[in-house]
């Protein structure tokens, strides 16, 4: 285990952390790695102020990670992406609620069934609280016709949809090549190229890449792929070069800190300004309350538009106003303005147990002290 990195103390009036409760979520994800349930992982908790404490968690003869290796990050791609979108809408170059198909002429799937609504009422709003309808890619697909980005988007502007537009939440990534391509339309540059010089420059996040670092202990390898191990850099090359919006990302823990904080305080940090406060209280609004899983009328989703609402979804000791968003990897980003907290978990398994990253953010925030915690169970 490699030494805590610290910084100075809080001088805010955020609730408390209790120090050994805190010791325990990072023992938590230690016995996760010992008991191979992850090869490798990094835990770091961080305040308005500055990160609180950051370890690399390995075991003897596993992968050799540090705090600054940066890892796959799968879907926690999405709310970053979602930033850039929104940042359009901040420049009023982009109105979530106008048909996408008005920035996108392309984009005309068929509805999901004759005589029904379809991509004439899909908005970016839609696309963004995954209730379009949009099909989603099987990643069979991937390994068998290694389509290209061109080839991703085009199936999302002309695969039939699922549902009535708005009618039901149904989690896809997909979708965000069509957010890709509004950024990069109405950017005037290549979405990734956005990306980099209006969010990863200006906070610094200097890791931050679609393209998968070198090979060594500056990169947490990536587990159970479902490709043979000789040609595991080629299939993350291949990765790499699709530059997925919805699920493509490599970072390392600082670098999601510090978007996390930027998050935290209302989209400003350290002088960059990235997001205006109305934009990050839209995002992370819960947007789908009421709008029922598709497959199911009694099952219901709690998202904003790109962040998912665990206080929403009875996490203990998160705000209602907390958001965060997980990734395939076993990664999680969690952040909560009442309680001024940011956790973010990395791990380095494809397919990783959601519940590892879930169990991990919740141990920290169990470490609020119960007294100046700003939230409680009863949420």
């Amino acid at each position: 285990m490699e030494p805590a990195r610290r910084e100075p103390p809080l001088t805010s009036t955020s609730p408390p952390l209790n120090p050994a409760r805190l010791d325990r979520a990072f023992a938590l994800v230690g016995q996760q790695v010992n008991e191979r349930l992850l090869p490798a992982a990094v835990l770091a908790v961080a305040r308005r102020d500055g990160i609180v404490r950051c370890e690399a968690l390995t075991r003897p003869g596993g992968d050799r990670v540090t705090v600054d290796s940066a890892f796959m990050i799968a879907s926690l791609t999405k709310p970053i992406t979602a930033t850039a979108v929104m940042q359009l809408v901040d420049a009023g170059r982009l109105d979530l609620f106008a048909p996408v198909q008005s920035y996108l002429p392309e984009f005309q799937p068929p509805a999901a069934a004759e005589g029904l609504p379809g991509w004439e009422t899909v908005s970016t709003w839609h696309l963004l609280t995954h209730t379009a309808g949009i099909q989603d890619i099987d990643g069979r697909l991937l390994a068998r016709e290694r389509p290209s980005a061109a080839d991703l988007f085009r199936r999302a502007c002309t695969g039939q949809l699922r549902f009535v537009p708005g009618s039901h939440f149904e989690y896809v990534s997909n979708s965000f090549y069509l957010l890709a391509e509004l950024i990069g339309r109405l950017s005037g540059a290549p979405y990734r190229e956005v990306l980099r010089t209006r969010l990863f420059e200006p906070l610094g996040m200097a890791a931050t890449s679609f393209d998968p670092p070198p090979p060594g202990i500056g990169r947490a390898p990536v587990h159970d792929l479902g490709v043979p191990r000789p040609i595991e850099g080629a299939a993350l090359r291949y990765l790499g070069s699709l530059a997925i919006p919805g699920g493509g990302l490599w970072s390392r823990a600082a670098d999601l800190v510090a978007f996390g904080r930027a998050c935290l305080c209302a989209g400003s940090l350290a002088g960059a300004t990235v997001l205006s406060p109305g934009s990050i209280d839209l995002m992370t609004r819960d947007h789908t309350a009421e709008i029922p899983e598709f497959g199911s009328e009694d099952r219901f989703s709690h998202h904003g538009l790109g962040w998912g609402k665990p206080g929403r979804e009875g996490r203990r000791n998160a705000s209602p106003l907390a958001f965060e968003h997980g990734g395939a990897t076993g990664s999680r980003l969690t952040v909560d303005p009442e309680n001024d907290l940011v956790v973010v978990v990395l791990a380095n398994r494809w397919l990783a147990d959601v519940n590892l990253s879930k169990v991990a953010a919740q141990a920290v925030f169990d470490a609020l002290d119960e007294a100046g915690g700003a939230a409680r169970a009863s949420i």
